[in-house]
């Protein structure tokens, strides 16, 4: 019979203690040997006291403070060192905040890397307020995000539930030139290269809330999404000439993403992201066909 790996749990904080608590708990209540909760809040420590009284002293989580708000990809893969350095061997439940893990996807989500010994991680389906949702694709050429596979197109987990089989990682997860948004894109396509990494379980194992700390519409989210489309045009291209379609296709697509969803929010928010989002990408990495 198998070994069971021991599992640890990581989620990430930023200034929102109930719906952290909320995701502790529904951890807490399942096979979990330990929880980190990685604060980015950078509030001189006033979020983490916070969370830290709505927990109570429950020595099962630790909350460690970061120096400063890294985003999502830098955050993980800290709280991942951490837990290494702690819990060596343990695999990683790696949870967003404004999520809640269901009854049995410990052993779910275990029992599927267990049986498949190639895997780097597994991912089950997600209930993101009322829509249950598994792998969704990425379309290269233009960015467009889709539910099926179509030519072009290449299949990623969403980052907010992921089982991590540490032992079998030989680099940090995410690529953390992606501050929030983007890194879930690139994950799939790095770990799309390598066959049977990435392990669907066909299971609804979570309950999403979705964008909760970022807000959709908001500055943040969509300056940060445009930057992450523009990030990705360099990354997922093998050569100049799929960076210069990949490019042209952006071009093309962003303008038009954004003023569906000017008009879907009533607002000129989405068409101010992309002067500013393409600038954010421009300090990340020259982003350019040469």
């Amino acid at each position: 019979m198998n070994a069971q790996p021991a599992v640890v749990g990581l989620t990430l904080n930023w200034r929102d203690a109930s719906r952290t608590a909320a995701c502790l708990r529904s951890l807490l209540g399942q096979d979990i040997a330990h929880v980190l909760v990685w604060d980015n809040s950078a509030d001189g420590g006033h979020s983490a006291s916070e969370l830290a009284r709505t927990v109570g002293a429950d020595p099962r989580v630790t909350i460690v403070q970061s120096p400063a708000n890294l985003g999502f990809a830098a955050g993980v893969n800290r709280g991942l060192a951490w837990l290494a350095g702690h819990f060596p061997g343990a695999w990683v439940l790696l949870i967003n905040n404004d999520a809640t893990l269901l009854p049995g996807a410990v052993e779910a989500l275990r029992a599927a890397l267990v049986s498949n010994p190639i895997a780097r991680l597994a991912y089950p389906n997600i209930d993101h307020g009322g829509r249950v949702r598994g792998p969704a694709y990425y379309h290269r050429p233009t960015g467009l995000l889709s539910q099926r596979s179509v030519p072009g197109s290449f299949s990623y987990a969403s980052g907010c539930c992921l089982l991590v089989a540490s032992d079998r990682l030989a680099s940090p997860l995410f690529d953390e030139d992606f501050f929030m948004y983007g890194e879930d894109w690139e994950l799939g396509w790095r770990f799309g290269q390598i066959p049977g990494a990435m392990l669907h379980v066909p299971e609804t194992l979570v309950f999403h809330e979705g964008s909760a700390s970022s807000g959709l519409g908001s500055p943040f989210y969509e300056i940060r999404m445009v930057a992450a489309h523009w990030i990705c045009a360099r990354k997922l291209a093998r050569n100049r000439v799929e960076r210069g379609l990949f490019l042209a296709g952006r071009a093309a697509v962003l303008p038009a993403r954004a003023l569906v969803r000017a008009w879907r929010y009533r607002s000129w928010v989405p068409i101010a992201a992309l002067w500013q989002g393409w600038r954010l990408a421009q300090a990340v990495g020259r982003i350019s066909p040469a």
